[in-house]
């Protein structure tokens, strides 16, 4: 094939998606940066403190750290889907007959790894995407994690997360990193003496392919721990925050959008990890295409659904922070009137 004009329809409609998923998560990214920005210049970094009618304090969560969490998710999620966008017209330009397979979406099938003038570029084109991939997995749990804590702290004055779960997100988001690149090192051994491209070194080697295997099945624990974590929360926040409190219906969209879309992507990976252990390639066309627009659909939605999600929480969180009028404090009123300039 000469170029990504002349090949398929199907493959052109794959490049479009990744083009204009990556051109969506660019302008999220840019959002984010300037409201990180604004908020460092204002001196809106800090957490402040309310007094309790006991006299004790807590602190009043600020956005900062879930911020920081989206800024390098977007930053990690636009490069991918670069990386990923610039894979594919290579692939058409080579000898090699391309077509539309799982592999454009996830690693596990021999996804086209042409012996010619562009295997190089591929093979390192799809290191770094499966590279930044394991990041933006790793900092958009982490954010919704955080986020969801993070409101529950504003919507009832109480310190959240506590120690153990601390100690147990802390495991659990440790072992997204520790596994997914214990996978994406054993691809980087298997092909420093070729161009095989990271599908090609999960899909021909047994040990990675079980180390990506692991991976998966641990995002799929983490971010599942994390879902249930924030239905907690959210019982938690229903229980001892005020109807009017502000944090409420921030976390109610958590609950009713993002922790089901979690849950479904999931059930998507689940579908992935089975068909690594299929022969898609002797699938029909039409069979292998529709499973494969609707992984690569369904997942590239859903990831910017989140992103969107998380985004929209923290700059309404930053916004509202303060204004519940869920205390019991007498002095809540003058307080609170700190804690807009402040959140």
């Amino acid at each position: 094939m000469s170029g990504i004009t002349n090949t398929t329809t199907a493959v052109k409609a794959v490049f479009s998606l990744n083009v204009i998923t990556a051109a969506v998560a660019f302008l999220l990214f840019c959002f984010v940066v300037v409201i990180v920005t604004l908020r460092v210049k204002n001196g809106r970094i800090t957490s402040v403190s309310l007094k309790r009618s006991s006299s004790d304090t807590d602190p009043l969560k600020t956005t900062l750290a879930t911020h920081i969490c989206l800024v390098v998710a977007l930053f990690c999620f636009v490069i991918a889907y670069a990386m990923q966008s610039a894979i594919i017209p290579l692939q058409t330009r080579s000898e090699s007959p391309v077509s539309v397979t799982p592999a454009f979406s996830y690693y596990y099938t021999d996804g086209s790894s042409p012996e010619s003038s562009n295997s190089n570029s591929i093979s390192i084109l799809s290191f770094v995407q499966g590279f930044v991939t394991i990041l933006f997995t790793f900092f958009l749990t982490t954010a919704v994690w955080l986020h969801s804590n993070n409101l529950t702290t504003n919507g009832t004055r109480v310190n959240t997360p506590g120690t153990l779960s601390r100690i147990w997100n802390v495991l659990i988001l440790g072992a997204i990193l520790l596994s997914g690149f214990a996978s994406w090192g054993r691809g980087v051994y298997v092909g420093k003496d070729s161009d095989v491209t990271f599908p090609n070194a999960i899909n021909g080697d047994r040990p990675a392919r079980i180390l990506y295997i692991l991976f998966r099945c641990v995002v799929i624990f983490s971010s599942t721990s994390v879902s249930i974590e924030v239905l907690r929360l959210f019982s938690m926040l229903k229980e001892k925050g005020s109807k009017d409190n502000t944090s409420r219906p921030l976390l109610a969209r958590f609950v009713y959008v993002v922790v089901p879309l979690i849950w479904i992507r999931n059930a998507f990976i689940l579908v992935n990890i089975v068909l690594i252990y299929q022969d898609v390639a002797a699938w029909s066309q039409p069979a292998s295409q529709a499973v494969t627009f609707l992984l690569i659909i369904f997942g590239q939605l859903a990831n910017l659904t989140i992103l969107g999600m998380v985004l929209w929480g923290a700059w309404s969180m930053g916004r509202t922070a303060g204004k519940g009028g869920e205390d019991d404090d007498p002095n809540y009123g003058v307080e609170r009137a700190q804690v807009d300039g402040s959140s």
